[in-house]
């Protein structure tokens, strides 16, 4: 874990550049379109979310490991590229198919879905796991920009109102200038579009389905949710969901930068230094989990005004929504070190059991809550279901590596949660509240000795 300030400032450039534009298209369209249609877009991207699983199996986890762990061969970069189309074209013809017949009643939301599928052809042109693998993240960068550009002009020059089913149009189009630019961009000397090695298609189907599937349990939280709230309430209460879960994705960035960072050097770290895994994943899983605490409590505290300004009046019932679903941000991201700890070890069968365990405990609790009737106890739900998750994936991950932070853990959790309280019950929660928390909640870990001088010098010298 050497310094990585340069690579994690080009992450969070390309990721938080598209996360930027997907927000800034995310409160055009709520605003744009009412909350009601929203609540549709939001259900055919949450059933886009399951069709993009099958269409990856896990393909560009084990792609970028692949090629950050050893030296590609040739046709080893083709054949993830070929299978990859393969894989898509099928599932958009048997999702098509399933779409079809299954919302036959439902016109509006089938036709929607169905044009959302077909993004799924130029995403599998899509060769960014070939930079994450050799660190060059600044043309990953390049193609999320032009891809967030793109869309974000789309929607501004053509959507307006009553022009829903323009929007996977324009998205389908943006995913398909942004993959051009990887392609045009690469320099290597093996192809990607050369005759690939297909006897290794079913090593590798076998092998990323451990991750795929890890992946898509792992991910029940973000794409169930909004499915159930559509069967068992309203779109309209999709809608609100789905601005309040944008709101989380959106913070969610950090996290991403610390899976695109942590699969390749950790890989390398795990073959070549493995007696260092455990003093640098120990340093790390506590800046990760304050980093997360304080999120939680910006969002938390901010909720209602950050709504209000950027979605306007009518989405304020997302409110209370934002405020549980913040407490997912700290388990999330020190979920992150367990599940890609897991991958990056190799063992991609403890992360599917883990989180195969994980999803079951979540499908349960989320569908057990929607027969309630209660937006709140299925939103709190959620969040119960993301700590089982975490949960799950722990146990596994232990036996491999004890990072001993369970003192930390408590700490800061009694920490924050009486802060929380005490502004809660005492205070007005606003922006300046948001913006304070963060450093008294830093001053009493570091009075209390949780975080020390020593935590402050490690990650002083991997930003500088």
């Amino acid at each position: 874990m050497a310094n990585l300030t340069s690579r994690a400032l080009w992450i969070f450039m390309g990721d938080g550049g598209a996360k930027l534009f997907g927000f800034l298209s995310t409160i055009y369209l709520a605003r744009t379109l009412g909350a009601s249609q929203y609540g549709l877009l939001t259900l055919a991207i949450s059933a886009l979310g399951i069709a993009s699983w099958f269409s990856d199996l896990g393909l560009k986890t084990l792609a970028t490991r692949s090629v950050a762990g050893s030296s590609s061969e040739p046709g080893d970069l083709a054949r993830f590229f070929w299978l990859k189309i393969l894989l898509s074209a099928a599932v958009l013809l048997i999702a098509g198919g399933i779409t079809w017949f299954l919302l036959s009643e439902q016109p509006q939301l089938r036709l929607l879905i169905l044009l959302f599928l077909l993004s799924l052809l130029p995403q599998s042109l899509r060769v960014d796991w070939y930079y994450k693998g050799v660190q060059e993240f600044h043309w990953v960068t390049l193609s999320n920009w032009v891809q967030g550009v793109i869309y974000l002009c789309g929607l501004l020059l053509i959507v307006s109102t009553d022009d829903l089913l323009l929007v996977p149009w324009i998205y389908s189009l943006s995913i398909l200038l942004g993959a051009l630019v990887l392609l045009f961009t690469y320099k290597g000397k093996n192809s990607f579009i050369s005759k690939p090695r297909v006897v290794k298609w079913g090593e590798d189907l076998r092998n990323s389905f451990f991750l795929g599937a890890g992946h898509f349990f792992s991910q029940s939280i973000i794409l169930l949710p909004p499915l159930v709230i559509g069967y068992f309430f309203t779109e309209l209460q999709v809608g609100y969901y789905g601005v309040a879960l944008k709101l989380i994705l959106a913070a969610m960035i950090i996290d991403h930068v610390l899976n695109t960072l942590l699969l390749p050097n950790l890989t390398k770290l795990w073959q070549n230094n493995r007696s260092e895994v455990q003093p640098q994943l120990k340093k790390v899983s506590r800046w990760v989990l304050l980093i997360g605490v304080c999120g939680m409590m910006v969002l938390a505290y901010a909720a209602e005004p950050i709504i209000y300004f950027l979605f306007g009046d009518t989405y304020l019932p997302a409110v209370p929504m934002l405020i549980l679903l913040s407490v997912v941000l700290p388990i999330t991201f020190i979920n992150s070190i367990f599940s890609f700890g897991l991958i990056s070890f190799g063992l991609d069968r403890d992360f599917l059991y883990s989180t195969s365990a994980g999803a079951l405990g979540a499908l349960i609790l989320i569908i057990g809550a929607g027969f309630t009737g209660d937006m709140q106890i299925l939103i709190l739900s959620v969040v119960l279901s993301e700590l089982w998750i975490t949960i799950c994936m722990y146990y596994r991950f232990r036996r491999i590596v004890n990072l001993k932070i369970g003192g930390f853990v408590l700490g800061i959790t009694t920490v924050s949660a009486l802060l929380m309280a005490l502004i809660f019950l005492y205070l007005t929660p606003g922006i300046w509240i948001a913006i304070t928390s963060p450093l008294i909640l830093f001053t009493v870990l570091y009075i209390f000795g949780l975080i020390t001088w020593d935590d402050i010098s490690w990650m002083k010298r991997r930003i500088f």
